[in-house]
């Protein structure tokens, strides 16, 4: 395995900084001022404090409170804000009757959703909370996190220095890490106890979409975005 399986899930820098950049460069030349955006994962606000800066309405929810008041921290610095909550995003879009111009889920949040029909359940919740010609906007999971398993980077294996040990599932592309004192040299099959992680590939995003009502994902030249446009949208 790779000495550092996993710097791009890391939670609060999930990307290189070319990947972040790009994406927050795309999203404020693309998003007018005056919208409405709901940030799934919002974290520490990587996206959302520059948006919210650049005048979007933003809503940002997220389970690490801690990601939250450093989010707030850097909206008060920005002299700025957004409304922020801390709440499971499924659990809460399902509650939910508002909709936005544009909703997020960005930092390889959605590997998080590893179950295809819990992806297809809250893609068709995303879909629904949509204003008419609204986004849904994910990572370009497979064009920037693939070619690492590819090339090799990603191999199942222990790292003990770092006290790591990557997983992989024996007939999917669903994986967890195991640090610290999870670790377990004799065990090699992801269970009750980890948190697996789907890599998203091309095909299987495109097919939970269009089960979800979603047209052809779009790819922008240089965004490391992906975005979902509903059919009738």
């Amino acid at each position: 395995m790779t000495n550092d399986p996993h710097p791009q899930l890391e939670a609060w820098h999930p990307h290189e900084p070319s990947i972040s950049e790009a994406q927050i460069e795309w999203l404020r030349k693309t998003i007018a001022p005056g919208s409405s955006l709901l940030d799934l994962g919002c974290g520490s606000g990587r996206t959302l404090v520059p948006l919210a800066a650049h005048g979007v309405q933003c809503t940002g929810l997220d389970l690490d409170q801690s990601a939250l008041d450093a989010c707030r921290a850097d909206l008060l610095k920005s002299n700025t804000s957004a409304e922020l909550m801390t709440a499971d995003f499924r659990t809460w879009l399902a509650g939910s009757t508002a909709t936005w111009d544009v909703i997020t889920c960005l930092g390889n949040t959605f590997c998080l959703i590893w179950k295809i029909e819990d992806a297809l359940e809250c893609l068709a919740l995303i879909r629904s909370r949509l204003s008419p010609g609204g986004m849904f906007i994910l990572d370009d999971i497979p064009a920037d996190l693939w070619p690492q398993l590819t090339e090799g980077h990603w191999q199942e294996g222990l790292d003990p220095e770092a006290g790591c040990q990557l997983v992989w599932s024996g007939d999917d592309a669903v994986f967890t890490i195991r640090q610290h004192s999870s670790v377990d040299p004799d065990d090699w099959t992801i269970g009750d106890r980890d948190v697996p992680l789907r890599l998203w590939t091309a095909g299987a995003l495109q097919l939970a979409a269009a089960a979800s009502g979603f047209q052809v994902p779009v790819i922008p030249a240089g965004s490391s975005i992906r975005i979902l446009r509903p059919r009738n949208g």
